[in-house]
């Protein structure tokens, strides 16, 4: 079974390559249309120009990367126990909005003020690209949480619906980038797996670390290392 922190990279990748292309695209293309005004009448134009939008239909692409990055990532979950349609579909939709918010809302007025700025000190777009990059979020980072979140809600409600002797395991990388907190996850967990009980005994819940965490719980397999729990540290 694929590592589950090479395939968020992968999703995180794709999709912030994406959301590059589609916030150059705009701005070049805007900046170009001002290219032979005045900055007073580019300022007339930009106030009627809805950024949101633009940045929004640019990033179609992008959500449907994103969506099927995310449905990928079930797929590859090993579990015995399943949630309906309507309960998964909800919680996809609330992980899309999440990033929704971050990247496109903030990433529109991030841009509009770049452009002003711009605008007003006759940048280039190059130069107005360069002010967006340094101030808006590590997409990769985003995707990486918001994966977390689906996920753990997914599999605190699965493991509600278990039997109370399924066991779980801990899986994810385990190098020198790993969380204390997810390195004693990890041992606690061990090859033969611990149940639901055990887990909320020791942690409370079965959250991974939530936060550009690359691990998860996951109901164990006949072969937990093959489904992703490494109990030995390994750097490339």
């Amino acid at each position: 079974m694929p590592d589950i922190s090479d395939i968020l990279d992968d999703i995180a990748e794709e999709f912030a390559g994406k959301v590059d292309t589609a916030k150059n695209e705009v701005v070049e293309s805007f900046m170009a249309f001002m290219k032979d005004k005045t900055p007073e009448e580019s300022l007339e134009v930009l106030a009627g120009f809805n950024m949101e939008a633009a940045m929004d239909m640019k990033l179609t692409k992008a959500f449907a990367a994103y969506e099927a990055g995310i449905v990928s990532m079930l797929k590859n979950t090993y579990t015995t126990t399943t949630l309906s349609e309507a309960t998964l579909t909800t919680l996809l939709n609330n992980a899309k909005g999440m990033v929704s918010d971050e990247v496109v809302k903030h990433l529109s007025k991030v841009s509009v003020q770049s452009i002003i700025d711009g605008i007003a000190t006759g940048k280039s777009p190059s130069e107005v690209i360069k002010a967006i990059d340094e101030v808006i979020p590590r997409v990769q980072t985003l995707v990486n949480t918001s994966y977390s979140q689906f996920s753990n809600t997914t599999k605190n409600m699965m493991a509600e619906k278990a039997p109370s002797d399924t066991r779980y395991v801990y899986i994810g990388a385990n190098d020198s980038k790993t969380r204390l907190t997810c390195l004693d996850k990890i041992a606690f967990s061990g090859e033969n797996g611990v149940t639901r009980d055990e887990i909320l005994g020791q942690f409370g819940d079965m959250n991974n670390e939530i936060f550009n965490c690359r691990h998860s719980w996951e109901e164990m397999s006949s072969s937990p290392k093959d489904q992703g729990y490494n109990p030995e540290k390994f750097d490339a």
